[in-house]
């Protein structure tokens, strides 16, 4: 199939038309709304006022020099009365649609004169076939009617003309020195506001007068803030100012907020060391290190969300990428709630002995992942903590009392007023015993065993220690064992008796039988 060149020049006339429709990136930078906005300060505080004029929407059309002596006093107001975080705006072409305005446009933020609030609003429109962010032309004709009410600092009408004409970084001279030595000034007040704050503080909470670094920081910089807004400074030195001191507030913050994890750390610790509770610091110390880790996290969401990044994207991260974290450590996890449930529940401390699938050991160490146990035969054991949580546990260290239960059996030749004295003078001796429980003792005739009479012991001893039950136990059977041989009889021992029964010989028949 051949094609034909008419066919082939109408599509390149097409091609060439559609290329010429189309138009490149506005080279003023007006594509969004925070680019425009920056723009118009930027060259109206470079004195490019024509540039200035052209990122303005008029409703008419003035003469240049009306549209650049409007551009100048607009630029004046929103250095002296503007509040908003430029930061904010969108740098999106199509704007942000959270404000709740029409598509079009777009809310900067204000300009306070007194108790009027005037919004300050960005419009879409259509400039030489580009779409472009202007500032609205109900800004701008209200720039007349707000320009008077925004004069000069009382404060420059005394000051020499060298201050007022010489600038730093496009700052007046007088401004600038007053930035740097209002900040001493600042701490300064910082410091005596913190020592008033520490004398109203209870003097078991606090450790002296002198206030803390960080209390004396976020005074100060509370202060240098509002001072520094009072000065007039530019617009644009003012976001970057508040960059600066939204980072400094954020660290400080931080900071002190460590400082209070430390020291109620610290007071959880003494607390518990006074109750003998050592297992449970392990469950404060990993309590006190996700509380931080969570601080900074909140911490540098803040941060990036103050320099108008948008953090949907990084909390949905967060969320899915802690979904992920638990599917793959799920084991860990499990072993960390369960360490976790075991420390505050007091389930098992250390120092208990335990006995469970028939084995007894005692508690050495409750970690954030596996307990340890030191069994009988001084070898340790370790269990994850998740399989320890399901197990059932027998805690000895629990124990109020311990049991003696004893079957003793006396010899079959020992008559029955003997057994009963046995019975009586042990009995009297479980009464005399002061660590023997009144109210669960007995010795009682049991039966008749296959090698001996039998009676059952039964007592609980008052004590939860292990090696001064044995001690007890031991004075106990040592004295019945006396009783025993006090009254005629003795400890039977299994044995068996053997008859041998005579019987006739037997016959044997005749040899000649048949």
């Amino acid at each position: 199939m051949r094609c034909r060149p008419q066919f082939v020049l109408l599509i390149l006339s097409l091609a060439c038309g559609l290329y010429g429709q189309t138009k490149g990136p506005d080279p003023l930078g007006r594509g969004n709304p925070k680019s425009s906005l920056l723009g118009f300060l930027r060259a109206a505080h470079e004195g490019d006022l024509r540039k200035a004029s052209l990122y303005l929407q008029f409703s008419q059309t003035p003469r240049d020099d009306e549209r650049m002596e409007m551009a100048r006093q607009l630029s004046f107001i929103l250095d002296r009365g503007f509040t908003g975080n430029l930061d904010a705006l969108s740098a999106k072409p199509e704007g942000s649609a959270s404000d709740g305005l029409d598509q079009t446009r777009e809310l900067a933020g204000h300009i306070v004169t007194g108790d009027t609030w005037t919004a300050v609003e960005l419009v879409r429109v259509s400039d030489a076939g580009r779409q472009v962010w202007l500032l609205s032309s109900d800004i701008v004709e209200a720039v007349p009617k707000l320009f008077p009410a925004f004069g000069f600092p009382w404060v420059e009408s005394i000051l020499p003309h060298a201050l007022l004409d010489i600038h730093v970084l496009q700052i007046p001279l007088w401004i600038f020195l007053a930035i740097l030595l209002a900040l001493p000034l600042a701490l300064g007040i910082g410091y005596l506001l913190g020592r008033v704050l520490m004398r109203l503080i209870p003097r078991q909470w606090a450790d002296g007068v002198k206030p803390p670094l960080p209390v004396v920081l976020l005074i100060g910089l509370a202060l240098h803030s509002f001072l520094s807004q009072t000065l007039g400074l530019p617009l644009l030195y003012r976001q970057m100012y508040l960059r600066v001191i939204t980072m400094l507030f954020i660290a400080v913050v931080v900071w002190l907020i460590f400082g209070l994890i430390e020291y109620g750390d610290k007071r959880a610790r003494i607390y518990l060391l006074d109750r003998k509770l050592t297992s449970t610091q392990a469950m404060v110390q990993l309590g006190r290190r996700l509380l931080q880790v969570f601080v900074v996290l909140i911490a540098v969401l803040v941060g990036l969300r103050s320099l108008g990044y948008d953090i949907t994207a990084a909390l949905a991260g967060l969320g899915i990428g802690g979904i992920a974290i638990a599917l793959g450590a799920q084991k860990t996890l499990e072993n960390l709630i369960g360490g976790f449930s075991l420390l505050s529940d007091q389930s098992i401390r250390v120092g208990d002995a335990c006995l469970f699938n028939g084995n007894v050991a005692t508690v050495e160490e409750i970690g954030l992942r596996a307990t340890k146990f030191r069994t009988l035969i001084r070898t340790a054991l370790y269990i994850p903590n998740g399989q320890l949580a399901s197990m059932n546990i027998e805690n000895l260290g629990y124990r109020d009392k311990i049991l003696c239960r004893h079957t003793i059996g006396v010899t079959y030749g020992t008559k029955a007023e003997d057994l009963t004295r046995i019975r009586d003078e042990v009995t009297q001796l479980l009464v005399d015993h002061p660590m023997v429980d009144p109210e669960a003792r007995r010795i009682r005739f049991i039966g008749f065993g296959d090698s001996s009479l039998n009676f059952e012991l039964f007592a609980y001893i008052l004590t939860s220690d292990w090696n001064e039950f044995l001690n007890i136990q031991e004075d106990l059977l040592l004295k019945i064992m006396n009783i025993v041989e006090s009254n005629k009889s003795g400890f039977a021992f299994p044995s068996r008796t053997v008859y041998v029964e005579n019987l006739p010989p037997l016959k044997t028949p005749p040899k000649n039988a048949s």
